[in-house]
């Protein structure tokens, strides 16, 4: 009896421990679960990074402006990416399939965002188009994303700046060629210096045309005036300009003989300021991405300067998006053009 007794209690005491081991499994996977829904919830972690077309949801964001730049496209984009990150979507970039600028009004090339930037989780749009079972279009994003940077609203508040550059690096971060591509080109201009001053001068169709709602730019003296006061305050090795205006990069090396440095175009855009159209539709620029190319770069490079001065723009913000801070910052603000 009392060995039978014992065996009994054996038993009932493996049994107890495996049941036990058992709950502490239940426990795990269940606590795994809730955590995994709860991720899920949160503003960026709703999506996953997978191939599989059939489970995900994709949205195409597309933006039917037929006289934005480069940089008013990379503002909107970001903004949108947040938006539909946030709703559940894989959001996708797509500047092939309607007549912009930057494909030069040619629906049939290649998508030139993934000319210039990495897509959210490393789809493209080809690959999401020809395989993906669940599909949005959003045709003119202009309707639907209301929250992004905006240039009228220079210089951003530190808070929104940071915002911003973390759902640009994150989510839309450059192509690593063109960010070694400008590391290279800095090596070369700089010679290892970052005593830099940074200079944005927005010229040719902002000022010629006077465009209704945007930042008026200053006068190209007024800047000059101001780049000679921070030169002699802290003394520079070198001034890096970005203007798309050949006339004012002629006045700043005439002003800086020494130290101003530039990355020019293998074709000079000659802007008739008589003629007043935008800059996009000149032969020289619709369609170019060498153009377009060398003006991200030229961002880029701003973005890593130790100061800046600038004119209110959507380069300028770019910049302000892409750097890790400057030191000093100047950025006009002069109102808008009625």
């Amino acid at each position: 009896m009392i060995r039978l007794k014992y065996e009994f209690t054996n038993v009932k005491l493996k049994f107890i421990f495996i049941c036990y081991i058992i709950f502490i499994i239940l426990i795990y996977i269940y606590s795994t679960l809730i955590k995994k829904q709860n991720d899920n919830k949160s503003k960026f972690n709703t999506l996953y990074y997978s191939k599989d077309y059939i489970r995900n949801k994709f949205i195409i964001i597309q933006n039917t402006c037929n006289t934005c730049g480069l940089f008013s496209f990379y503002k909107l984009s970001i903004g949108c990416i947040h938006k539909y990150l946030i709703e559940g979507y894989i959001p996708i970039i797509d500047l092939k399939s309607h007549p912009n600028i930057i494909n030069g009004f040619d629906i049939k090339k290649d998508n030139p965002w993934e000319i210039f930037f990495e897509q959210p989780f490393g789809y493209n749009l080809n690959e999401v188009l020809n395989n993906a079972k669940k599909i949005k279009k959003i045709k003119n994003a202009w309707e639907y994303c209301h929250i992004y940077p905006d240039q009228r609203a220079l210089p951003l508040e530190e808070s929104k700046r940071y915002f911003w550059y973390n759902i640009a690096k994150k989510f839309s971060p450059i192509k690593r060629e063109i960010i070694d591509l400008s590391d290279r080109i800095m090596d070369v201009l700089f010679k290892k210096s970052r005593n830099i001053l940074g200079v944005l001068a927005r010229g040719t169709d902002y000022v010629a045309m006077k465009p209704k709602g945007h930042p008026i730019q200053p006068k190209i003296y007024d800047i000059i005036k101001d780049v000679k006061y921070m030169d002699d305050k802290y003394n520079y090795d070198y001034i890096f300009l970005s203007s798309e205006d050949i006339n004012y990069r002629n006045i700043f090396e005439e002003n800086f003989p020494k130290k101003i440095r530039q990355i020019k175009a293998k074709t000079n855009i000659n802007y008739d300021y008589k003629q007043k159209q935008y800059l996009g539709f000149n032969k020289n620029v619709k369609g170019n991405i060498e153009f377009n190319k060398i003006y991200l770069l030229s961002i880029i490079i701003l973005s890593k300067c130790l100061d800046l001065i600038a004119t209110r723009c959507n380069g300028t913000l770019g910049a302000l998006i892409l750097t890790t801070g400057f030191r000093n910052t100047k950025i006009y603000q002069l109102g808008l053009y009625h």
